[in-house]
């Protein structure tokens, strides 16, 4: 297979838990792409940890990646809002995300008197949440703002949960509101990626997401693999379109590049 460039998701690809425990090919594989001398880039969905915390924590675990080999929506979203002028919000996510709104200088309240709402992937959620959020859309006109538009995730114990663009479209439905998300294929998301290559021809994406990757960037013209090590599994492939190529690991993966 030639290719002029590589997008690889995260989650479900080259790590198969949150705790960024990297699969057994993972590093042989990123290192091969640097031997070849193939760019690539990470394209995550990830707000779990900013940025330069997850390039430490991939670093921790052996996959020696740099900040300009990732792209997550936290790379995105603050310069949405710093030119929307929102300054006051209230966060749906981890502590480590709240701690990064607050570290760039965002008012986060535990209140509905906000400007927006930002949604990330929260273990916590529940139902003082779910009403402060509907509350803040609803009475206050505040912005609906998602991290992504994934629609399911996959946890550490193998089950599914609901992805972070199905909270959104959640609160978009009980408060008759549009949302707006800046993960991959959001136009902020997509226009920072593809600027980290000189060649868009015979570019290709690898990622466990048939429905929020692997679709939409067929679309554009990208070459797609889709890898069964995630959320979804062959069953799963739609009637409608299909990938370009299927594989079951990084290492059959590998063999085709090779």
């Amino acid at each position: 297979m030639s290719i002029s460039g590589l997008i690889i998701d995260l989650d479900g690809v080259l790590t198969k838990s949150k705790d960024l425990e990297p699969f057994e090919d993972t590093i042989e594989f990123i290192e091969f792409l640097k031997e070849r001398g193939i760019p690539f880039v990470i394209a995550t969905n990830n707000s779990l940890f900013s940025p330069e915390e997850l390039v430490y924590k991939m670093k921790e675990k052996g996959i020696n990646i740099n900040i300009n080999e990732i792209i997550t929506p936290l790379r995105i979203i603050p310069d949405y809002l710093k030119r929307k002028k929102i300054s006051e919000i209230y966060v749906i996510g981890s502590s480590n995300l709240i701690a990064f709104f607050k570290g760039l200088g965002f008012k986060v309240k535990n209140s509905y008197f906000v400007q927006a709402i930002i949604i990330g992937q929260d273990k916590e959620f529940n139902f003082e949440k779910i009403k402060i959020a509907t509350t803040a859309v609803k009475e206050n006109d505040a912005e609906i703002l998602a991290l992504n538009g994934n629609l399911i995730t996959k946890d550490d114990d193998g089950l599914l949960f609901t992805g972070v663009g199905s909270v959104a479209n959640m609160f978009a439905y009980a408060t008759k509101k549009s949302w707006t998300h800046f993960g991959k294929n959001s136009p902020e998301y997509n226009k920072k990626l593809l600027s980290n290559f000189k060649d868009l021809n015979n570019l290709a994406i690898i990622s466990d997401d048939l429905f929020t990757d692997l679709k939409p960037f067929k679309k554009l013209g990208l070459k797609t693999v889709f890898i069964t090590t995630g959320k979804y599994k062959k069953a799963d492939i739609p009637k409608d379109w299909k990938p370009d190529i299927v594989v079951s690991s990084l290492t059959d993966f590998l063999r085709i590049l090779k």
